[in-house]
């Protein structure tokens, strides 16, 4: 390793991924509604609270969002932007709090029904390299709590499906 990478990888530390994915079985409609839901986000992820829109915008690139979040005994807030927002196929955000870094929401429809849900983040930790090991050491952890939220969006798009099929 170069010299100078060896000093942003000591200083800056390096990414850690985190991909979680699901097939549930309501329309990518149903699902792209839940996900952009800011104020009821904590509805589905459970390790976040207190969201709240602080951009004009509520739909759309540039949207801003923030939420406390707490994972492992660390909490922190968190505050987002939208980069990408393709309605009900993509939604990509920028982590603009103490952990940097992006996610995307990648929603793909399901032949016979159902939306395939695949969400990748890609935090940058504060503290260089002692950040970076401590939040890969964490990654086994998120990655069960990004599963968990899942579950339970499935559950709430399940619910909504078969509500809108009652009243429709």
């Amino acid at each position: 390793m170069r010299r100078m990478d060896l000093r942003r990888v000591v200083t800056k530390g390096w990414p850690v991924a985190i991909e979680v994915a699901r097939t549930m079985p309501a329309d990518p409609d149903v699902v792209w509604e839940l996900v952009t839901d800011w104020e009821r986000q904590s509805d589905w992820m459970l390790e976040a609270r207190d969201f709240v829109v602080v951009s004009e915008r509520r739909e759309g690139v540039g949207v801003e969002a923030e939420a406390t979040v707490r994972i492992g005994g660390i909490t922190t807030r968190d505050r987002v932007r939208v980069t990408r927002w393709e309605p009900r196929r993509l939604l990509a955000i920028e982590h603009l709090g103490w952990v940097s870094g992006a996610a995307e929401i990648h929603l793909t429809p399901v032949r016979g029904g159902g939306t395939h849900v695949y969400w990748r983040e890609e935090l940058r930790p504060p503290l260089g390299v002692a950040g970076a090991l401590g939040l890969t050491a964490f990654r086994p952890l998120m990655a069960r709590v990004f599963r968990r939220d899942l579950r339970v969006l499935d559950d709430l798009a399940r619910a909504r499906a078969a509500s809108s099929r009652v009243d429709g």
